[in-house]
């Protein structure tokens, strides 16, 4: 594994624990493979887990508060935040505060805020006022996919 840019990340904090609020929703992908009952297999589908979550169905938003976790199986990919913002309509994921994105194998990445849009299928990752952002990737195995949401 090599780092590619370092940060000096904020402590964890403890919060005693309270059982989160989970919501599935369809995948950034927008696949439309279903399978025989009619539902997206799972592996097409990213779980959302928080505190707090909220659903504007009229405007397609999904917010989620405290303590995000957003696991999205296709990709091997778990996140971690403290706020996310998905859009449905538009294929937009926002994460902030206190990002990480780590992916199966060692792939990881840290910021303060991530964009990632599925109809380019890429992200932006920033970092608060005078850090930066840190990738680490595991460089062993070229052909292996790398944090590709």
């Amino acid at each position: 594994m090599m780092a590619l840019a370092a940060t000096t990340g904020r402590a964890g904090i403890y919060q005693p624990f309270h059982p989160p609020s989970t919501i599935s929703v369809p995948s950034l992908a927008q696949t439309t493979d279903t399978n025989p009952d009619g539902q997206r297999p799972d592996s097409d589908r990213i779980t959302i887990r928080s505190d707090r979550q909220e659903m504007n169905e009229e405007e397609g938003i999904l917010t989620a508060e405290g303590r995000v976790r957003i696991v999205y199986p296709a990709h091997d990919v778990t996140a971690t935040a403290d706020h996310a913002r998905y859009f449905t309509r538009e294929g937009r994921l926002i994460l902030s505060g206190g990002v990480e994105v780590k992916q199966t194998g060692g792939n990881s990445i840290r910021g303060e805020r991530l964009v990632y849009t599925s109809q380019s299928r890429t992200f932006v990752v920033e970092s608060r006022p005078g850090e930066q952002v840190q990738s680490t990737y595991d460089l062993s195995s070229p052909t292996r996919e790398t944090l590709t949401p």
